[in-house]
């Protein structure tokens, strides 16, 4: 091991003599401070660029300004640096924390954060040693689901709680564009530039580099470039490139719809095993999600067709292959992204019967909410659905909500009609 490089390369990503970029802040730092804090691994997982490596600054510049310890109790490891490359292995990472204790010479408990950990093998066995042992706080992230699942989640058992990073909230772009919302007199008095705004979210997403870009449309190519290549070609060593992005581009500009991958070997000419190969590694990526239909059986919860979304409607906008642009169809990507931050991923199907509901809240095994997304409300289809909804749910109280972009906020048969850019910053109780 190159002793001088790896130091030099600590320097550079740490804030033992130097400042670091910590950027806007953002709520998923303080959940992983007390996930560390509590003696478990906070595993932070994110589609790449999604801020997962400024978040870790921010932890680790809230622990040396407001709880006073020293820079040299921090440790950070981007295995994303070239320099890092020759650390591939548990033994390696062993080697360089000697290599940083020996250097720093520090006297008390570390917090390490591993970033793009999935570069290294058996780093969970490394991770493991550290929570046992109480010899350090843990954090990890990765581009790709696979830090908390398979291996990982049987070495790590009880010892790690995940953080999931998504691209920037409407909330939080509005911050990053230096829009202050206090109190619903700021919101009647911008409220015009708000909307601007929030059709700018829509059509160019939440990614922190594209937010305040004058070169938004390049980045997201890039960024959906280096997606594709580096965590699911590379990461699941695909060999056939060119079918895996005429899947990938499919299902970007298909979000909203419900897909069947015996529809799509069809269509793309894919054999069907290859299909849901390279689907699953799409899905390890982040890049796409998918939600089932609702049901009371398991089985055709699995096996019926699934409604995909982005990771970010701007990167489907862009990227995809359109006709027309559907504003549609990212205002319901863009509500997906936000119930998902709300609720959870586990948390969201759709109901399909006669007539359809977007989105459908499940807490506790029990529909607690029913959403359909429309950017305009001018037919009964969004009506319809969550009326039949009712009907299915019997006795039990649904809270039902129809999203427009900016239809007049009413009630209809204890059916909300919201304005989208108003709830997505919280200035509307969801509470009928």
């Amino acid at each position: 091991m190159d002793r001088e490089k790896i130091l030099k390369a600590l320097i550079d990503w740490n804030f033992w003599y130097k400042e670091q970029f910590t950027g806007y802040p953002r709520n998923y730092s303080k959940q992983v401070l007390d996930i560390m804090k509590s003696g478990f691994v906070a595993d932070v997982i994110g589609v790449k660029r999604s801020g997962k490596s400024t978040i870790f600054n921010q932890v680790i510049s809230h622990l040396i300004k407001e709880e006073k310890i020293s820079p040299f109790l921090t440790l950070l490891i981007n295995f994303e640096d070239s320099r890092f490359a020759e650390i591939d292995n548990a033994d390696k990472l062993f080697s360089l924390l000697h290599i940083y204790r020996e250097e720093t010479g520090i006297n008390g408990k570390p917090y390490i954060f591993l970033d793009e950990v999935q570069k290294v093998k058996g780093w969970e066995g490394f991770v493991r040693s550290l929570i046992d042992r109480k010899e350090a706080y843990v954090a990890v992230s990765g581009s790709t689901s696979i830090i908390n699942k398979g291996k990982v989640r049987e070495v790590l058992a009880g010892r790690h709680i995940s953080v999931e990073v998504l691209p920037l909230s409407f909330s939080e772009y509005l911050e990053f564009k230096g829009v202050q919302i206090g109190r619903e007199m700021d919101l009647l008095a911008r409220e015009e530039e708000i909307k601007k705004l929030f059709l700018e979210f829509l059509k160019f997403g939440g990614f922190p580099a594209v937010v305040n870009s004058k070169i938004k449309d390049k980045i997201l190519l890039n960024l959906y470039d280096d997606i594709i290549t580096k965590d699911v070609i590379t990461q699941c060593k695909i060999r056939q490139e060119v079918k895996l992005r005429e899947l990938s581009l499919f299902y970007v500009s298909n979000v909203g719809n419900r897909i069947s991958f015996r529809k799509i070997s069809r269509s793309l000419n894919i054999p069907l095993s290859t299909v849901e190969r390279f689907t699953s590694c799409l899905l390890d990526s982040m890049l796409i999600y998918f939600v089932p239909p609702l049901s009371p059986s398991l089985k055709e919860m699995v096996k019926g067709e699934k409604k995909v979304y982005s990771v970010d409607q701007g990167l489907s906008n862009v990227v995809g292959y359109k006709l027309n642009e559907s504003l549609g169809s990212l205002l319901e990507n863009a509500v997906y992204l936000e119930l998902r931050r709300r609720y959870g991923g586990d948390s969201i199907f759709y109901y399909h019967g006669k007539n359809e509901v977007d989105f459908i809240i499940k807490i506790n095994n029990e529909v607690r909410y029913a959403y359909q997304v429309t950017f305009t409300l001018n037919d009964e289809r969004e009506i319809k659905g969550l009326k039949e909804l009712e009907k299915k749910a019997g006795k039990k109280r649904v809270e039902k909500f129809i999203i427009t972009f900016d239809d007049e906020e009413k009630e209809i048969d204890e059916i909300r009609v919201m304005k989208a850019w108003k709830w997505m910053i919280h200035f509307i109780s969801e509470s009928l």
